[in-house]
């Protein structure tokens, strides 16, 4: 077998290259039927696919088309598993990965033994090779990779107690895994930088004269030894933990430490509900204080090496080292030292205590899990609680209207302390959330904050399986808008505001499509405004301030973006609804209370607030300016075509007049005509060759970077990738196929022509081409 294996191997390739539609088992069965000689190999090869039939594998383009078109031999198959020891059957997977990826099963002890049978299979192969998680550790990567690597995919483990699609454990785990990607490539890169140096001082130290400068060669060896020790394994055989966790008390630590179990592998500790960022600063502190021996000792071995070492110069500065004299790379042997806590920890009793640490430069990350109410004491109000929901501590009941208070904006006041990233997200937002949160990671000049929208199913009145969903919609209605502060941009503010990831971050509002059925029962689509009242209209927790609209109120009723346009004294005699669908998916009118009012008043009030912090009105103003500018050309350019027009009408009627007069036929030759009304020759004007049918739209496919042509749409399987990665050019759209609502991509129309190609961009535009699911952009 192993010497057919290679050959078996080839003959498989080259079936799926040629797209043979059969199970993967029955590609390798063909592909080895010709090396079947004996009964043992025949034996051999009925065992491996039918080992194959039990473990369901996808050609897919990402993984094998792609790589093979580059270089034959280099695709892979994928494959979805699901570990059912730690499936909790919430199916929000079957809803993220969108249509035929997973489907649901009830589970019974046929299905659970299939599930463990291919999990057990999965964990006992070879770890993903290498060329295909490359480069997802950078923020220009391809980041959600990280998680083919078996050793990412385990920097959380199960064991934890959280319920069914809560949005919290999602978040939690992505960003370990990437914290433990980072801080492995990191502590590789330094094992061979220090087994590098320690050769090299090994050299030095046998060559100087000086017992003096011998002895602190050989000290500094000493400890570097002990460092790479530690680093290549340590008395645990594991390495140093890439990350050391500060979890406020609340829902993250009750169902982190539920016993005996734990899902961190990494060094976790419990704090009180107000104290986890001044943890973690301690915890920053000691770490750090542990680690300047061992910067010291490469301090002065890199001093060493170049005979540039001073005892004069040098000791003083050294014996006195803190980490505040830490350079990037010195403060990038630590490890991250994350603080974990929800809406009281940040927002609340905590936020005093964080906002003292977010004014230090301590390069501590803070992870907000914002689910706007306290879920582990009973659904608590909170600063971070919206405007108009119900829950315990606000007014409760049908006399009254839920909560009165805005919502406190942590991301902003965080972003106002010096020198801090701030990035408010949500894992629904797949590109924005995976690249944020590595760059929330990497950062190292001040403290970082990771504001994550994280739905609670119970408290809000939710589906388990539409945690995603909630959070996409929230950040689409302007509920929850997502935005980066990061001072390593530019100079000024506006650089610093980054609103990449929200639709139409130049308008109000976005719009969405609402299917509904007509009065002959066909689907139909209406664009509309989305607003926070769509989104509200959704969550039990909001459902009080809803009704119907009664028909004899119609003649009075707004839609609730353009009711909150109008001024104050309009308002009084209107009523403001939004269109929604009932059990039968007919269209009908929804009255919204004045609560819901002054949460969509207050959510505008902040997303204006946001376009502005990201210099929205200057970009709309140069557009505008440009736009002009346009337009003043365009008229001169008219200007001068009639100009020359007239021109050429004198020169003609002259020339006809010289000729009816018999004057010197060399006169029409001293009159300059411009353009291409005569040829230089004199000679009669000729027709331009037209252009070909066509070719200007032939010309826009060729020259843009990245194209999906109109009829392609349909093929589209909602795979997220272009809109999710691209958002500056493509959308989320809704379209009837096969008399269904479907959703699927489209291009921006116009952004093509608005947006700057950045190098950045590029390589994006480049990503999203080759893992198209439909394989449909050009």
């Amino acid at each position: 077998m192993r010497q057919q294996v290679y050959g078996i191997a080839e003959r498989t390739r080259e079936s799926l290259r040629h797209r043979e539609e059969k199970p993967f088992h029955e590609i390798v069965a063909a592909a080895a039927a010709s090396a079947v000689t004996d009964e043992p190999m025949r034996h051999t090869v009925e065992k491996v696919v039918a080992k194959l039939a039990g473990y369901p594998v996808a050609r897919t383009r990402p993984f094998f088309d792609s790589p093979e078109k580059e270089v034959p031999g280099s695709g892979g198959l994928f494959a979805a598993t699901i570990d059912p020891w730690k499936c909790t059957g919430c199916l929000e997977c079957v809803e993220v990965c969108g249509p035929g990826a997973l489907t649901m099963q009830e589970q019974d002890a046929t299905v659970l033994d299939t599930l463990q049978q291919r999990f057990a299979f999965m964990s006992a192969n070879p770890n993903t090779p290498a060329r295909f998680i490359e480069g997802s550790d950078s923020p220009d990567g391809d980041i959600k990779r990280l998680m083919l690597d078996h050793a990412n995919f385990w920097a959380t483990t199960g064991g934890h107690g959280g319920c069914r699609g809560c949005g919290e454990v999602t978040a939690i785990r992505l960003v370990m895994s990437t914290s433990h990607a980072l801080g492995e490539r990191r502590r590789k890169t330094h094992i061979t930088d220090l087994t590098g140096l320690i050769d090299r001082l090994y050299a030095k130290a046998s060559t100087v004269d000086s017992d003096e400068r011998r002895t602190r060669i050989n000290d500094a060896i000493r400890v570097l030894e002990r460092r790479l020790y530690l680093q290549e394994g340590g008395p645990t055989g594991n390495g140093p933990a890439s990350t050391i966790i500060a979890n406020a008390t609340g829902c993250s630590s009750v169902y982190a430490s539920t016993m005996p179990y734990n899902p961190y592998i990494d060094p976790w500790v419990n704090s009180l509900f107000q104290d986890a960022q001044p943890l973690a600063k301690g915890i920053f502190e000691g770490t750090a204080a542990q680690a300047v021996a061992d910067v010291k000792a490469l301090r002065v071995a890199e001093l060493e090496l170049t005979d540039s070492y001073d005892p004069a110069t040098h000791d003083r500065p050294l014996s006195m080292l803190t980490w505040g004299q830490f350079t990037k790379k010195e403060l990038d042997l630590l490890p991250t030292i994350l603080t974990i806590g929800g809406d009281g920890a940040s927002y609340d009793i905590g936020f005093g205590a964080m906002s003292r640490i977010l004014a230090s430069d301590t390069p501590i990350k803070v992870m907000v899990l914002n689910s706007g109410v306290y879920s582990n004491t009973g659904g608590q109000a909170s600063t971070a609680s919206l405007t108009a929901q119900d829950s315990d501590l606000s007014r409760f009941g049908s006399a009254h209207d839920g909560k009165h208070e805005s919502r406190k904006e942590l991301g902003l006041l965080a972003s106002f302390h010096p020198g801090v990233f701030v990035c408010a997200t949500s894992t629904a937002i797949q590109g924005h959330f995976l690249v944020n949160a590595m760059e929330f990671l990497r950062y190292g000049d001040a403290p970082a904050v990771l504001d994550i929208y994280t739905p609670c199913g119970s408290e809000h009145g939710i589906s388990e399986d539409a945690s995603a969903a909630r959070a996409r919609l929230a950040v689409e209605s302007r509920m929850n808008p997502v935005f980066v502060h990061d001072p390593r941009r530019g100079s000024t503010l506006h650089d610093w505001f980054s609103l990449d990831g929200n639709p139409d971050v130049d308008k109000t509002w976005t719009t969405t499509d609402l299917a509904y059925k007509d009065d002959s029962g066909a689907i139909q689509l209406m664009k509309a405004a989305l607003t926070p009242a769509e989104f509200a209209l959704g969550e039990t927790r909001f459902r009080k301030q809803f009704h119907r609209l009664p028909a004899d109120l119609e003649p009075v009723a707004v839609l609730m973006a353009d009711y909150v346009e109008l001024p104050k004294e309009q308002q009084a005699t209107r009523i403001p609804f939004i269109w929604a669908t009932d059990d039968d998916q007919r269209l009908i009118k929804v009255q919204c209370s004045s609560s819901i009012v002054s949460l969509v008043k207050d959510r505008r009030r902040y997303w204006q607030m946001l376009q502005y912090l990201a210099g929205i009105h200057e970009a709309q103003l140069t557009a505008l300016h440009k736009s002009d500018l346009s337009d003043l050309q365009e008229r001169y350019e008219t200007a001068m075509r009639e100009r020359e027009n007239s021109i050429d009408d004198i020169a003609r009627a002259m020339s006809s007049l010289a000729s009816a007069s018999r004057a010197p036929v060399a006169l029409g030759a001293s009159i300059p005509i411009r353009g291409g009304g005569l040829p230089a020759s004199g000679g009669m004007p000729t027709a331009s060759s037209p252009a070909p049918a066509g070719s200007g739209a032939a010309t826009a496919v060729v020259d843009a970077p990245i194209f999906l042509a109109e009829n392609d749409i349909p093929k589209c399987n909602d795979c997220g990738t272009c809109y999710q990665e691209l958002p500056q050019l493509f959308e989320q759209h809704t379209m009837i196929i096969d008399a269904a609502p479907q959703k699927v991509a489209r291009m921006i129309p116009g952004a093509l022509e608005s947006v700057e190609i950045t190098p950045d961009l590029e390589k994006r535009i480049d990503r999203v081409k080759k893992t198209c699911d439909a394989e449909i952009l050009q």
